[in-house]
């Protein structure tokens, strides 16, 4: 017996030197804070496990050998601390696992990369009137087409059945260093349900923010303006498949929801009263003002490229393509915002998912000043524009192509908004105010200034000057099962163009979504929409002054697409599914 203890006995004592040795040439010996430690928690299935570190069955051995006395408690003690250091030293340095996305983080949290993927997918029914056909919408969403920019109205057959990717992303998220330096990038590719090219991949946001002083986060990059509401939220925390049309034609700059620059802001979740400040580029994602450029007249006073009459005193046929010229490249957009979380903390999405027990109440208020953005060049015929074609495409793809032609403009957009949440229901509503500043006061010329095709007393000018816009929405919903099914309604209106009559836009919105897993992450929509668009007012280089006589139809081919005053009716209903994991 003595025997086999001194075996055993020099068996541990060898076992623990070798563990010793081991542990000098991988790292200092732990303290003895860490050698104290038996395990750690480990989270498996959103719960907190306590593993130890030693194998169960090892140390079930040696507590039996300690206490049937082959071993000493010194010998046992040596043993146990130079196992945990040894599973210390060898365990992994970083954690993978899934929660709402693909995790990968190191031991010391000083990175983390969360990878998400976002499809939404949709079948849409619509039937429209006849006057889609004739005269269809060429002021409000005009198709800018070619190198040129010609304009083509959007016309189309009464009924269209039509599937669609409307959004396809990939997210890359976390952080850097320390949990207070966090970056956001998102891919996108997708096809809105009108375009025309097939979807390339595209970089919606890549921004870094600061979150190390509470009352001054900074965030820095290409994002998403924080102006309004509406322009706030993202895709799959709205209550309805698509956001109204008013919505999208005022956002901050007037081009896009995003763009690149830096915004000011507090923590949302400390204080009461939230602020954001913020000084883009102004053109939306991916762009700024070197890449637009204005091409310089050949004769001082006398626009190139026009494609029927000639201004008097100047050349005839003479191009404008001689120079290409940088202006208002010092120009930035300013954006304000200001939220008062009256009561509770309602945040940005859509209906009341939480099913809040306590009255949710904000409001809000936000301004943009963006100066100097180039609508057109200083061609005689407005539709020939080889400049700036990005401002002006992105412009009709907001619905402001009634701002198109009318030289630079300041816009100053106006924005207040209201949220209410209680026990499943939940009420929304905002207005919009947009100041348009025309740097030429005059009506911009149009063109041809002689002949029949010229009304008399028009002068080959615009007969009427561009006016603001306004307009607003409301929405409401209520989940009838909490976390699960949710209706909603709501009803917009936009006027494009507040100097004239005809032009009013009206939308009404009826949607119901089920949530399958009691979140917004994976739901099943469907909407109805009907759409009223007047057609009237006035929209340069597609609205032109009337010929003079029959004759002038015929021989010109310059029918104004002002000749049929018609109001375009839409129905459609849409079938959407979403997924975000």
């Amino acid at each position: 017996m003595g025997i086999h203890r001194y075996r055993m006995t020099a068996l541990f004592r060898w076992l623990a030197a070798v563990l010793f040795a081991l542990s000098l040439l991988e790292g200092p010996a732990p303290s003895r804070a860490e050698a104290a430690e038996t395990g750690r928690l480990v989270e498996k299935d959103g719960r907190y496990v306590f593993v130890e570190s030693m194998d169960p069955a090892m140390r079930l051995l040696l507590e039996r050998a300690l206490k049937q006395g082959t071993i000493t408690q010194e010998e046992y003690n040596a043993v146990i601390q130079e196992s945990e250091q040894r599973a210390y030293l060898l365990q992994p340095s970083f954690k993978v696992w899934y929660d709402r996305g693909f995790n990968l983080s190191m031991n010391d949290n000083a990175f983390l990369l969360k990878i998400r993927g976002f499809i939404q997918s949709r079948f849409t029914q619509r039937f429209r009137n006849d006057a889609w056909r004739n005269p269809g919408d060429a002021k409000n969403y005009p198709e800018l087409l070619g190198v040129f920019g010609d304009y083509r109205a959007t016309r189309s057959e009464n009924a269209a059945s039509t599937f669609n990717l409307r959004r396809l992303r990939l997210l890359f998220m976390g952080h850097l260093f320390n949990p207070d330096l966090k970056y956001l990038v998102q891919l996108a590719g997708e096809t809105a349900e009108n375009a025309q090219n097939p979807a390339s991949v595209q970089v919606l946001d890549a921004a870094v923010m600061s979150t190390h002083v509470p009352a001054l986060n900074l965030m820095a990059g290409q994002h998403k303006v924080f102006f309004n509401r509406a322009q706030i939220n993202n895709a799959m925390t709205m209550q309805f498949t698509e956001r109204a049309l008013v919505m999208d034609a005022f956002t901050a700059s007037g081009l896009n929801r995003r763009d690149i620059g830096l915004t000011i802001m507090n923590d949302e979740e400390l204080y009461p009263i939230n602020y954001y400040v913020g000084i883009f580029n102004g053109l939306g994602p991916g762009f700024n003002r070197i890449g637009l450029f204005n091409s310089e007249q050949p004769t001082e006073g006398c626009p190139g490229g026009q494609t029927g009459g000639t201004p008097p005193g100047c050349p005839a046929n003479q191009r404008n393509l001689n120079a290409n010229f940088r202006s208002d490249i010092s120009q930035l957009m300013y954006v304000v915002r200001l939220v008062w979380n009256v009561m509770g903390r309602p945040g940005y999405g859509e209906g009341d998912m939480l099913y809040s027990e306590t009255p949710q109440l904000a409001i809000g208020g936000g301004y943009a000043y963006n100066p100097a953005i180039n609508t057109a060049t200083n061609n005689g015929f407005v539709g020939i524009d080889l400049a700036n074609l990005n401002v002006r495409r992105q412009l009709a793809t907001f619905g402001n192509g009634r701002q198109l032609g009318w030289g630079l403009l300041d816009y100053s957009t106006y924005a207040f908004d209201l949220v209410y949440k209680y026990r499943g229901f939940s009420l929304q509503a905002e207005w919009y105010w947009k100041n348009i500043n025309r740097h030429q006061k005059g009506a911009p010329f149009l063109g041809p200034t002689t002949g029949t095709d010229v009304l008399p007393g028009t002068g080959g000018v615009a007969p009427g000057l561009l006016g603001n816009a306004t307009g607003w929405y409301v929405q409401s919903g209520y989940f009838i099962i909490p976390r699960k099914l949710q209706f909603a309604a709501r009803y917009a209106w936009w006027d494009p163009d507040t100097n004239a009559a005809g032009d009013l836009v009206k939308q009404v919105d009826a949607a119901v979504t089920y949530y399958f897993s009691g979140t917004y992450d994976h739901q099943l929509a469907i909407q109805y929409t009907n759409l009223f668009m007047g057609t009237g007012g006035y929209a340069l280089g597609r609205s032109a002054p009337l010929p003079s006589s029959p004759v002038a139809l015929t021989t010109s081919g310059n029918v104004p697409l002002d000749a049929v005053q018609r109001n375009l009716i839409e129905n459609l209903i849409r079938v959407q599914y979403s997924i975000f994991f």
